[in-house]
């Protein structure tokens, strides 16, 4: 049996390429276990964040569930950053003026994978001035 634990490493372990892309239905299909996937459920309008603001073209929130075979089993909101060029998973907010925004290494995954190119995604979240967690 498959626990929500399993399913996070999976997600964590994998790359990009383990992943594939049916852009028209907005699904990632995990190659390695076709029980997981990750689809965009809705879009949930502009974001307006101190962090979106490095990016000239507009940012969209979005929706994300990840599934394992019909059980959902998380629920994420992914901005498309300047006009979605790049996915970032919404970060931590600073706990203290002048803080740093921050993403855990499995967001950093949701964000290679749905971005389709970690050095894309990096770039942009480095613009963003987004940390990731230790």
């Amino acid at each position: 049996m498959t626990s929500y634990e399993d399913v996070r490493e999976m997600v964590v372990d994998s790359e990009f390429t383990d992943w594939i892309r049916f852009q028209n239905l907005g699904t990632w299909t995990f190659q390695p276990d076709v029980s997981l996937r990750l689809t965009q459920r809705e879009q949930l309008g502009q974001s307006q964040q101190p962090w979106t603001n490095q990016f000239q073209a507009q940012s969209v929130r979005y929706g994300y569930v990840i599934y394992y075979g019909n059980s959902p089993v998380e629920y994420h909101t992914i901005v498309g950053v300047d006009n979605n060029r790049a996915f970032v998973p919404e970060p931590t907010q600073p706990q203290a003026p002048g803080g740093d925004y921050t993403i855990t290494p499995y967001q950093v995954s949701l964000g290679e994978i749905i971005t389709g190119d970690p050095s894309t995604f990096d770039s942009y979240r480095s613009r963003a001035g987004i940390e990731i967690e230790e």
